[in-house]
């Protein structure tokens, strides 16, 4: 045994974790009550900004659940339940999916800076917004930003981007591999099994009753079945402003794990002064879609802070199912053909015709 548990060794199954952990008492699992409440409306104040130790008193780094005053369970942390050679298998695959330049990209929030309109090559503005780009950055955001990279693995609900409409697809990272996919989809499915066995297992039957009404060309499945996940949001070195994610479901609860060797980058909710630190092999079960939560500083493995050229790889998972997934159409065919014949203001998502 390790001191938070069953060691990699003896494969237990998440069901039989999900028991040890809690017949083993506080003495291994702890149940810790969140410090205080700052209010909603002075949390959500603080999105854009980059969070730090002043914004949490508890910091949780074993395996155990913070609730909130009023006993709404914010977050779970299950302390090494991936096992390595997944997550070596999985690493490249990451790395490839969290390809895209923050600066530039369009999750102002997160990225600490808000949207802007974006620049032509002449200098003029368009009427598209997004992150600013580096060379346009202030001194503290570009070192921030620099080495931080995204992208998504999965599928993208339908959605209306510089007034023309995309289809339920395949995400930006569409050149993954039948191999690629798989081995994914098997680190969501471990995942989604920490979910389902632990103290929100109701947030996990809502989630994957949603799943079992989506069409499953657009969900992450192994040969075992589905999993409640559709999307993987992959986040490289990016230490993310206070924000609150935006497109999950909103009855789920999220479930993400990292990979690196690194320090700092510690999750903090600010609204409750929590802090949480997990680290590659742990797997984090946390309310992301509805309270506001970003990264304190990326750190060197020893502690000291990186150079601006020289700043270490976090690699982060975010598995999440995508609101709207369920009104999409069959096959990636299906919903080719509805946005090429959609006229210009007939709605996004038609009103399903009710079966006689």
């Amino acid at each position: 045994m390790t001191p938070e548990g069953p060691a990699y060794e003896k494969r237990l199954s998440q069901q039989e974790r999900s028991y040890s952990e809690h017949a083993t008492g506080l003495g291994r699992y702890k149940i810790l009550t969140a410090p205080s409440d700052i209010g909603k409306e002075k949390a959500l104040s603080l999105i854009e900004e980059p969070l730090d130790e002043s914004h949490y008193t508890l910091l949780v780094s074993e395996t155990g659940m913070v609730v909130t005053p009023d006993q709404q369970v914010l977050c779970i942390l299950l302390k090494a339940r991936l096992w390595p050679e997944l997550l070596e298998s999985v690493r490249p695959i990451v790395r490839k999916a969290a390809r895209q330049p923050v600066a530039g990209g369009n999750r102002g929030d997160a990225a600490g800076t808000g949207m802007v309109p974006r620049k032509r090559k002449n200098g003029s503005l368009t009427n598209m917004k997004g992150v600013p780009r580096l060379q346009d950055l202030s001194d503290e955001d570009y070192q921030r930003l620099k080495p931080a990279k995204g992208g998504t693995f999965g599928y993208n609900a339908r959605d209306l981007r510089g007034g023309q409409v995309y289809p339920c697809r395949l995400t930006a990272y569409s050149g993954a591999l039948p191999s690629e996919l798989r081995l994914m989809s098997e680190l969501a499915k471990e995942v989604a099994e920490a979910l389902r066995y632990s103290l929100v297992q109701d947030r996990w039957e809502t989630q994957f009753k949603k799943a079992s009404q989506t069409p499953p060309a657009f969900l992450l499945k192994t040969r075992d079945g589905h999993t409640p996940f559709t999307t993987i949001t992959c986040n490289k070195s990016w230490r993310t402003a206070a924000h609150v994610d935006k497109g999950d479901l909103k009855e789920g609860f999220g479930a993400m794990c990292c990979l690196g060797d690194f320090e700092g980058c510690d999750l903090v909710f600010p609204r409750y002064r929590t802090a949480v630190r997990y680290r590659e092999g742990d797997i984090l079960l946390a309310n992301v879609a509805n309270e506001v939560h970003g990264n304190t500083p990326l750190l060197n493995p020893d502690g000291t802070v990186p150079k601006l050229n020289r700043v270490p790889e976090r690699l982060a998972c975010v598995f999440y199912y995508e609101e709207n997934m369920d009104q999409c159409l069959r096959t990636p065919e299906e919903e080719m053909e509805f946005v090429n014949n959609r006229k210009e203001r007939d709605p996004i998502y038609p009103k399903k015709k009710k079966k006689s």
